[in-house]
């Protein structure tokens, strides 16, 4: 009995690492994608409200695919779900790496968008490793904190580097690579054989009857709205009003995921940070300070600083899954993950056209909008916190 138990952990420890190696390459080539990603719509000739259109686009598809995910979370196999919409994602990348005009950038943007069904089996998945919640703990915080911040430390530089070496289209070409990697790492799973996962047990009708839950959805979009709708087109403001290069806004990008990483370490460390709404009004009161030095920046360092308190951004986004794990009964987490994939889409479809709008009559207005939403939302989750009165023990940070 007690090696059979060995062997289990044995196995569950194998498939956590080999999810980590995926996530590390998944997120990497996020990292290559997105940092000069309106860059390079820009350079296939589109004006500010076109990149909007592209990036929101991206978004509305997002929404769309995700709205089945739950059902097919628990019908088809975890592991060929993850692996073959990551591949569908990597042809994605590699048909924007194409394109000649921006509006040839949709047929790519479909794919990408379709990859993103992988993210509620892959967090399905990860929560059935183990029943124990330290243990599952550690696992959403190694595959969904650790290796995001590894990856997105190194990759945003890097594609800097590429971009300046051998154009934007290198960008799309890496992630391309690497999204491809992480599938085969994903293919290659072997799951282990106690895997606690609990599939069809529950509908979405049924999360509405949580009121923290619904209280913490509608605090989200706003948090992923009104963060993004300031941050979509830095890369273009830092770019055109304060002439920085293509490879020093590749290094904010990473900047940024140094700043995740350390306020990450402070979640993990500090006892009051361990309730996810302290860790949320943290991490966004660090991004709207980070909105003022962008906006009143007039020098690299203070960039630098900018972008390392915009690592508030990721630590917000994984505090509301390290929410809703915590505040969904088991046999509902498909669903409710799969609703955290819609709730962060809803909001990041409509804050790039709305920034694009805004960028076009002054190319501040986004950054304003951004501080004045993000102010906004701060209050806002102090006053959920005050109505959602349950116990909450921080169970760790996804992605």
């Amino acid at each position: 009995m007690g090696d059979d138990s060995i062997q289990a952990n044995g196995a569950v420890q194998k498939t956590a690492w080999r999810l980590f190696v995926g996530s590390l390459l998944n997120e990497g080539a996020i990292g290559f994608f997105f940092t000069l990603w309106p860059l390079y719509i820009a350079s296939l000739g589109a004006a500010p409200s076109e990149i909007g259109l592209v990036i929101g686009t991206a978004g509305i598809l997002r929404l769309l695919f995700l709205l089945p995910a739950g059902w097919l979370v628990d019908r088809l196999p975890l592991r060929l779900l993850i692996a073959g919409m990551r591949a569908v994602a990597a042809v994605g990348f590699g048909l924007c790496a194409l394109a000649r005009e921006w509006w040839q950038l949709f047929p790519g943007i479909v794919a990408i968008s379709l990859g993103v069904v992988a993210f509620p089996a892959l967090s399905t998945l990860i929560a059935g490793l183990t029943s124990e919640g330290e243990a599952r703990t550690r696992y959403f915080t190694l595959i969904y904190t650790v290796a995001p911040s590894i990856a997105t430390i190194a990759t945003p530089a890097a594609a800097g580097w590429l971009a300046e070496q051998w154009g934007l289209r290198a960008t799309l070409v890496a992630a391309s690579a690497a999204t491809a990697s992480a599938a085969l790492i994903f293919a290659s799973l072997r799951l282990p054989a106690n895997l606690a996962v609990k599939r069809g047990e529950g509908s979405y009708r049924q999360l509405l009857t949580i009121r923290p839950i619904v209280l913490s959805a509608i605090l989200m979009v706003g948090t992923i709205g009104g963060i993004m709708v300031g941050w979509v087109l830095a890369p273009n403001y830092l770019q055109e009003v304060h002439g920085l290069r293509l490879e020093q806004i590749g290094w904010l990008g990473s900047i940024a995921a140094v700043g995740s990483t350390a306020l990450s370490l402070a979640v993990s460390r500090n006892r009051w940070l361990q309730d996810p709404f302290n860790t949320l009004l943290v991490a966004t009161g660090a991004v709207v300070v980070g909105f003022l030095l962008l906006l009143v920046g007039n020098h690299f360092a203070l960039f630098v600083l900018a972008y390392v308190l915009r690592g508030g951004f990721l630590v917000a986004w994984s505090a509301f899954y390290a929410l809703f794990g915590l505040l969904t009964p088991e046999q509902l987490r498909s669903r409710v993950f799969a609703v955290a994939e819609i709730l962060g889409g809803l909001g990041s479809t409509i804050a790039p056209f709305l920034a694009g709008i805004l960028y076009e009559l002054d190319t501040r207005l986004p950054i304003i909008a951004g501080l004045v939403c993000t102010a906004i939302v701060v209050v806002t989750t102090r006053l959920v916190q005050r109505r959602t009165r349950q116990p909450l023990a921080f169970a760790g940070t996804l992605r």
